[in-house]
């Protein structure tokens, strides 16, 4: 509801001329004012408006505000800040950076959590590994055979650079080193190898043998070879691969020699072995060589990335003269984040957050949104008013804020809110991430306010006194800019080209065709987005890791990872029926890999049932002990023949004097399954036979490293729907709030909504998986896209005119700022285009889809549908312009303004 109030004002004008402050009081005019009657929503908004522009300049001098207070004392406020950021900074004297994933990513109530910490306590890692795979037309051919007789001889033979060999540091089964290969079958013995003829192999081969001649454990032979032929009765005829496998200790003191070692093994098998077709390796370091490596190399493209932001921020914000030139004004720009990064990190871990290395990425974060809130910043002071312009300094600073303060203050909210309610996820590393971020942003929405602005006005000082922008002694005497440093080219572009093509109405017919072809192309594409997650997609594509890979699953592509089923210190002898039905389901399962499954217990009741030795054959009766006394003993005699010996590994004994069980565990592998939705299920269908053994007085339990991705990717996929949800809800809210209308709030949330669309959906098409990184990255897309709507529907609200000429003011008023601020986050990214690392090629893809969307929701989509179906600017702008017999008077419109005969303002409210 709107009504006109007529009222007789006197206009008053307040400028400095050679230093003495003059007012001119202008004649009584009568003035016709557009009254409203405002909803609840905008009552409660245009307070909320009031406060935050009275916060920074306010003319009476009652109250100190924000604005005058920064720009009438630089100084202070530069000390006060550094002195804040150096008291949060504490903080980091709790700094430890956590690389558990159990405690990153695993949620508190998953199970897998305290059943991991049981494994360290009994069983704590202590292997390395080296695998290889190798390849031929006939893995059995002698020549083929002799090959990896002498890789194996070799290997023995490799010295460390401390003089440490194979023998130093394997694992020993009786006297020998533990390695698992075809070679068991002939006991690592030269002479015989060498001697060998095909019909020889086969012969063997063929034998079915159940148990390594060498070792006594338990062997399967299809479970080494891939790519075996068969004739029509079965017998194997041939194979194309083969597999072999050192163990080493994991002992931190020989650990230096132990990577020595795999280093040497490594470069041998890639430099290739006579009648192998190829050779393929994967060691214990290859993953911190090859995968962490690349994203150590990469590294610098990042620094990089920043020095071209550093070059892009001093191109906009100064002027390509001696003077007005913002050499430090850009430095301290990239140093305002440096200390929102130190505000962030000692609040965070002062509050108990854990940091991991996913917090690498808050740097890029911080820099999107708040070099985007300097430019918005700059932008406003370059658009005051002439009228303005002719103020001091400080006054000039402290309308600066009141213009660009309140924008600011609604995209900075609004992701603080965003961030801070993701932090409730239940994936630690997610929640803590998320708190940095609400932290960081908090620290970059003050310092930017404070701490850039006192160097922003310090500058500006600088430069009314034309000082030379690199030494601020020398003082140019009559000084005039060059012209071609006055020129805006980027705001000339938008104001005489880009805005009024844009608002053409083939133009904006194409924009709304093109979004709606965007927006249902990418949720058509975002519904076919897979969650899972591989961890060898974060190895280079060139690595020799990745061509171990992609051997693996050509030749074996039943094999998936490998686990563990743990039992606690119950007893065996009464609960013996229950682990052979407990063996038989696990075995059957479809999930277990055939011939993988070690466990010792039929192994020794095997050897109960076979043995001739009187030790044994006088305490068992029809093949097993008859107590639980009997039975112990029995097994450790066991373990310490040679048909036991390699399962001591297997079993923990109390200390007792008469040592019982205390522990056990039986390695297997999880069949190869398409995605992380198939490991969960085979996890989840081994879980469900272990639960239900029903065990007297003890328990079995199933555990492999890989359990703790499936627990993550379990609940990823519903988190990440779940926070997107959230952080849309809270834009639009904030949004509401803060802009103060209904429409244009649903407008902006549009924009930021189809960002994250477009973006998730494009990232599908390059087979992108929703996966930890993944996850992270699209949550930062709703920070950084809310900057390129926020802005722009906040300027239209606060202009006077027709919605199709708030639209074009709008695009140049805020649209150089909101542009170059895009082009800056994308800039930091840019040089990781070619990235060999799959985390650096993913950050890139996620950020500049985000610039490209959200900069064209932002300033394409969003101005035409304004320029359409706009709402009304602010009751309070409106009254705020003054008419002359019901005509908006000049003195209140910005230059290069034009009244239209109805009283409208036309044209560009800014400068260039």
């Amino acid at each position: 509801m709107e009504r006109e109030r007529t009222e007789m004002v006197e206009v008053n004008e307040e400028e400095n001329t050679d230093g003495v402050h003059v007012t001119k009081t202008y004649q009584t005019t009568e003035v016709v004012y557009q009254e409203y009657e405002p909803s609840c929503l905008q009552r409660c908004s245009n307070r909320i408006i009031r406060v935050l522009e009275t916060m920074f300049y306010m003319q009476q001098q009652r109250s100190i505000k924000v604005g005058l207070y920064v720009a009438r004392h630089p100084f202070l406020t530069i000390l006060l800040s550094l002195s804040l950021c150096g008291l949060c900074g504490i903080g980091l004297m709790r700094f430890e950076q956590t690389t558990d994933d159990a405690k990153l990513w695993v949620p508190k109530q998953s199970r897998v959590l305290p059943e991991k910490a049981w494994v360290d306590e009994n069983f704590p890692q202590q292997y390395r590994f080296t695998s290889v795979i190798v390849t031929a037309y006939n893995i059995f051919s002698p020549t083929t055979i002799n090959s990896m007789y002498d890789m194996y001889l070799q290997s023995r033979m490799t010295f460390t650079v401390d003089n440490k060999n194979l023998d130093y540091m394997c694992v020993k089964i009786g006297h020998m080193c533990h390695v698992k290969s075809l070679l068991e079958l002939w006991q690592y013995n030269g002479t015989i190898i060498r001697s060998l003829t095909l019909d020889d192999i086969l012969q063997t081969v063929n034998q079915k043998i159940a148990y390594s001649p060498t070792y006594g454990t338990e062997f399967s032979l299809e479970y080494m070879l891939g790519g075996i032929r068969r004739d029509n009765r079965g017998k194997i005829l041939g194979a194309e691969s083969a597999t072999m496998l050192w163990v080493l200790h994991k002992n931190p003191e020989f650990e230096t020699a132990a990577l020595d070692w795999e280093k040497q093994m490594i470069d041998m098998v890639n430099a290739g072995r006579p009648y192998f077709a190829q050779s393929y390796i994967y060691a214990t370091r290859t993953f911190d060589d090859e995968g962490y490596g690349a994203v150590k190399a990469d590294t610098s493209l990042l620094t990089a990335g920043f020095m071209i932001v550093y070059v892009f921020i001093i191109l906009v914000l100064g002027r390509f003269n001696m003077v007005e030139n913002k050499l430090y004004v850009s430095l301290t720009g990239i140093f305002t984040i440096g200390l929102s990064i130190l505000f962030s990190y000692g609040l965070a871990m002062g509050f108990g957050f854990l940091y991991g290395p996913i917090h690498n990425m808050m740097p890029f974060l911080l820099l999107g949104i708040g070099v985007d809130d300097m430019f918005v910043i700059v932008g406003a002071w370059q658009n005051l008013s002439p009228q303005e312009q002719k103020l001091p300094i400080d006054k000039k600073m402290a309308l600066t804020l009141k213009h660009a303060g309140v924008s600011i203050t609604v995209t900075s909210v609004t992701d603080i809110v965003a961030f801070a309610i993701g932090s409730s996820t239940v994936i630690p590393a997610l929640s803590a991430f998320c708190a940095y971020a609400a932290f960081g942003i908090l620290g970059l929405y003050f310092l930017v306010s404070t701490f850039f602005v006192a160097i922003l006005t310090l500058d500006e000082r600088r430069i009314s006194d034309n000082r030379n922008s690199v030494i601020f002694c020398y003082k140019h005497k009559n000084y005039v800019p060059n012209s071609c440093s006055k020129r805006d080219i980027i705001g000339s572009f938008i104001k005489k080209i880009y805005g009024p093509t844009l608002m053409k109405l083939p133009c904006k017919v194409c924009v709304v065709i093109v979004t709606a072809v965007l927006v249902c192309v990418n949720i058509w594409s975002f519904t076919m987005l897979r969650q899972d997650f591989n961890i060898y997609d974060y190895l280079p594509q060139d690595s020799y890791a990745t061509e171990y890979v992609q051997a693996q699953l050509k030749y074996y592509p039943d094999r998936g990872f490998d686990a563990s089923i743990y039992c606690d210190g119950m007893d065996y002898f009464v609960n013996r029926r229950k682990l052979e039905a407990m063996y038989s389901d696990v075995t059957s399962d479809p999930y277990i890999q055939n011939g993988s499954v070690v466990f010792w217990y039929p192994a020794f009741t095997n050897y109960l049932k076979t043995t001739q030795d009187s030790m044994v054959t006088s305490q068992v009766k029809d093949g097993f002990p008859q107590s639980s006394e009997a039975f112990n003993s029995l097994l450790l005699y066991f373990l310490q023949q040679r048909e036991g010996r390699s399962f001591g590994q297997f079993i923990k004994f109390d200390n007792s004097s008469t040592p019982t069980i205390q522990a056990t565990y039986i390695p297997f592998f999880h069949t190869h399954q398409a995605s992380s939705a198939g490991d969960i299920d085979a996890m989840d269908s081994l879980m469900a036979i272990l639960d239900k053994a029903n065990f007297v007085n003890g328990s079995c339990f199933s555990y492999g490293f890989k359990y703790l991705n499936n627990e993550t990717n379990r609940v990823l996929k519903g988190e990440l729907y779940r926070n997107l949800a959230l952080a849309g809800l809270c834009v639009f809210i904030v949004t509401l709030l803060l802009i103060s209308n209904l429409w244009t709030s649903i407008l902006v949330f549009s924009c930021v909504a189809f960002t994250v669309i477009d973006v998730t959906g494009t990232l599908q098409f390059w087979d992108v998986t929703i996966d930890t990184a993944t996850s992270i990255l699209i949550t930062l897309s709703v920070g950084l896209a809310v900057d390129y709507s926020a802005h722009v529907g906040h300027m239209f609200m606060t202009l006077l005119g027709d919605r199709e000429d708030r639209a074009k003011a709008t695009l140049c008023s805020i649209g150089p700022a909101v542009l170059n601020g895009g082009l800056s986050t994308f800039l930091a990214f840019v040089l990781l285009a070619n990235s060999t690392s799959y985390g650096f090629m993913l950050f890139f893809r996620v950020f500049m889809t985000v610039v490209i969307f959200g900069l064209y929701h932002g300033l394409v989509y969003l101005p035409v549908i304004l320029s359409w179906v706009g709402p009304s600017p602010y009751p309070s702008e409106a009254k705020m312009a003054p008419k002359h017999n019901g005509m908006a008077d000049p003195k209140h419109l910005h230059d290069g303004a034009k009244i239209q005969g109805n009283g409208h303002v036309k044209g560009c409210f800014c400068t260039g």
